[in-house]
Order: C-alpha cells, then structure tokens, then sequence
C-alpha cells in the first residue's frame, strides 16, 4: 500500500467558509436555525468526492467551516448550491434534528434547539433563507511555512530553537526526580495512574468514557495515532456511522497520550456517556464497526489521520510547554526529537500498517470494556 504523497499534499488548499448574517444583530433569535444549517453544511460536504480534515463549528451566529481540498478539485465547489442546502434530503434534516437533540445536553437552555426549529426541510429552507446568510471563502496551502519545515529535511527546524533543553537534563538520563523508576523500568501501575490523573486533567476534571495502556512508548507518532485520529476524523466510516440511526452520537474523541515510558489510549464521548455505560452500550458497537472497516475505508481513516497528527504536532512544536516535553520523552525512550524525524512515521504509514494495529487495538480494547462492564455489574 502506498504511503502519503508528499505532491498530493502540496496540492492541498487550506478552505475556510465564513456564513454569517450581519442584518439580525440579535444572534439569539437565528441560532438554532444557524446551528442547523451548520450541521447540513458539513454533512453535504462531507459527501464530496477529494476533500477532507472537515471541521465545523458556530459561535454566535457565525459559522466557520475549515476542510482541505485540492487546487484541481476545488471547482466541484457550487457554493451558492451549498448555501442554500439544495441538496439536502429530509431524510437528512430529520437526521440532523436527532444529532442537535443529543448535543443538546450540553448546551445551555438559551441555545437549545429542541422545539425552535421548522418541523419541515421546505420550512426551515425558507427559514434559513430569511437570515440572509453572507458567505466568505478563504484558501491558503495546507504546505506553508511551519508545515514545510515539518516534512521537508532539508528545512532548518524553527522549534527548536531556544528549546527548553533543561527539561530533558532535568528527566536525569534513564531515571527520574520522582523516584518511580526502578531499575530503569517504570512502575506501569503508578504510570498508569499519573496518565490517567494527567488526561482527566486536560478534560476538565471529567473521567474518560476508556482509559487503557497502549504499550511502551517508542515515537512520538505511530500507526496508532494515525489510527486513533483518523477513527475520530468527521469523514471517517466510524464517526459517521455513530452519527447515523435513532441515537446518533454527537461526538466521540479517540486518541493517544505519550506519557513518560508508555502511551495511553483514551475515549472521550460527547455528550458524556461514562465508563459503566459505555461499555455496555456504545463500546461494543464501535469494536463491530471497527473490526468490519473494509481496505477502501481504512484508506480513508489513514488519510484523515495523516492530515489530523501533522496538524496536532505543529500546535505540539508551537507551543512551549507541550514542545519542552519531546526532549524529556525522546530521550527517556531512545526516538529522536527532531521534527522531520517525528513526522516520518506518519508519512510512512499505509493502509497495512493499520489494519495490524487494528487488531492489536481490537484485542487490548474489547478486553477494556468487558473488564469495565463486569466491574459495574
């Protein structure tokens, strides 16, 4: 299987679509139509042939769109079409409905959709049309400035300079100032238990809907992360399968947490569902859908991925506190610290490389969740 074209790439145009309704400065008496037509937006361009990283999402009464298309395939864009949601069903509006009433939950009362909307597609169309919707398109490439330097080797590393380099002196070489290291070898329970306290941290407080181990950790980036992103992507055969059916899933986060010695790997659902029910209901139907993805759809679960881990290890590399923490891990697990070399993996990942890890995934996950639901019988 052939591995990301680097060509391909550069031919990538980062798109933004900007819709807002400047004649009704009371964004409150629009936002739930806006926040339906935000969601049948994104549906019909997730049905686009060549484009993908789709991202939506609505503040005020302001949607913003962001996906990646090809300089050659860009003209399949009928914009004023997609205004105006011609090629919306209703089955799709009446989909649609039932994802807003699952976001709901975590939603203010003020921004509720549940009885706000037009019962019929030829309503809320008319509906949508009275906002006057103002549209905007932006591009810039997807392979500019920092990103370049990313996949290019022969490119000077910005990142890296002024690197807090005492942070990886400070990891003591094999061992570690906490004292959890024996011989070398980390204490796996109480790693165990610091990555979970550390991901429960970046969530807000919130427990994880699955925390399980990912094996020692020997890069940065793998085959996983690329895995685990591409699952979570929009477009992606899990997400919009989850999406789909009288109780679609508003939103599901599967990812990997490098963490001293070993990687993490992690489930987050919106609304929340919890560990308890996640395990009796949502979990065993993603391990189905996940053991039944066919060669066409692992494809696109690694393109999704690919694009998702650059994107995530230039905001890693832009960022300080995240970036001091490469050195601490490279060093502590032997893998190089450099950019370009942290982005080798994810290039170089194919189609056969994922379907392996799958079933490494499968095995760890489904054990995962029989454990955590004949715990909470």
């Amino acid at each position: 299987m052939s591995v990301v074209d680097l060509a391909e790439l550069g031919d990538l145009e980062r798109t933004t679509l900007t819709i807002d309704t400047p004649q009704h400065p009371d964004w409150l008496r629009v936002f739930p139509v806006a926040h339906l037509a935000e969601h049948l937006l994104g549906r019909e361009l997730g049905r686009l042939a060549g484009l993908s990283a789709l991202t939506g999402h609505l503040r005020q009464d302001v949607i913003t769109v962001r996906f990646l298309v090809s300089r050659t395939g860009r003209s399949a864009l009928d914009l004023p079409r997609l205004l105006e949601l011609r090629d919306t069903t209703s089955a799709d509006f009446e989909q649609e409905l039932r994802v807003l009433a699952a976001e709901d939950a975590i939603l203010p009362a003020s921004l509720r959709s549940t009885g706000r909307l037009p019962a019929g597609l030829e309503q809320f169309r008319d509906a949508w049309r009275r906002t006057t919707p103002r549209l905007r398109l932006d591009r810039e490439p997807f392979v500019s400035g920092r990103m370049r330097a990313l996949l290019d080797p022969g490119s000077p590393a910005p990142w890296m300079d002024g690197l807090v380099t005492e942070a990886a002196e400070a990891a003591g070489g094999r061992g570690s100032a906490s004292g959890r290291w024996v011989d070398g070898a980390a204490d796996e329970r109480q790693e165990y238990a610091d990555a979970l306290a550390a991901v429960r941290r970046r969530l807000g407080g919130r427990e994880p809907e699955l925390f399980m181990d990912g094996g020692p950790l020997d890069q940065y980036c793998s085959p996983a992360s690329v895995f685990l992103a591409g699952l979570s992507a929009y477009r992606s055969p899990l997400f919009r399968r989850l999406r789909e059916g009288p109780r679609p899933v508003y939103s599901l986060k599967l990812f990997d947490f490098p963490w001293r010695r070993r990687t993490f790997v992690a489930c987050v659902t919106q609304p929340a569902t919890g560990p308890a029910a996640f395990s009796a209901t949502l979990g065993p139907r993603l391990a189905e859908i996940v053991a039944g993805l066919g060669t066409a759809e692992l494809r696109t679960v690694r393109d999704e991925g690919c694009l998702a881990v650059l994107d995530d290890l230039v905001a890693v590399l832009d960022f300080p506190p995240r970036r001091a923490w490469l050195p601490v891990l490279a060093r502590l697990n032997d893998f190089s610290a450099r950019p370009t070399d942290l982005a080798r993996p994810v290039l170089d990942c194919t189609t056969d490389d994922l379907a392996r890890y799958r079933d490494d995934f499968l095995d760890a996950y489904t054990r995962r969740v029989h454990r955590t639901a004949w715990e909470a019988v």
